[in-house]
């Protein structure tokens, strides 16, 4: 699949990425759009340290294509959204207290993991968009 991916020299190339399969509580979206934030420019300068091969983009919106296994929230055609939140460990003081953008090994989106420019991606399947 095509994507935006952050280069070694603080640049950003469409480039040709291959996706892994869905893990457990993953929805696979066709993407349709993707914003773009200063945050990706603070990505692509190296602000956050190295992130040479990262697909860049936390909003984003998609629609779901496939569901890996244990996901029920989201079913093909859906739409779900590619936020900034990834995922936190899930057992910090922070992750148990509803405040899992403070956890310590917090995972975002365009930076931790890959973002939302590009043909497909993966997504937390919570992030469904209801109409």
């Amino acid at each position: 699949m095509k994507a935006a991916v952050v280069t070694k020299d603080h640049h950003v190339d469409v480039t040709d990425k291959t996706l892994r399969s869905l893990k457990h509580g993953e929805a696979l979206l066709k993407m349709e759009c993707c914003g773009v934030c200063h945050t990706d420019l603070h990505v692509k300068n190296g602000d956050f340290g190295d992130k040479t091969g990262v697909i860049l983009g936390h909003e984003g919106i998609g629609v779901v294509a496939e569901v890996g296994p244990g996901v029920t929230s989201l079913k093909p055609g859906d739409r779900a959204s590619v936020a900034w939140f990834y995922e936190g460990c899930g057992h910090c003081e922070y992750c148990n207290s509803g405040n899992e953008t403070l956890c310590r090994s917090v995972k975002n989106a365009g930076y931790s993991v890959d973002g939302g420019m590009a043909g497909w991606r993966k997504s937390a399947s919570w992030w469904r968009i209801t109409r």
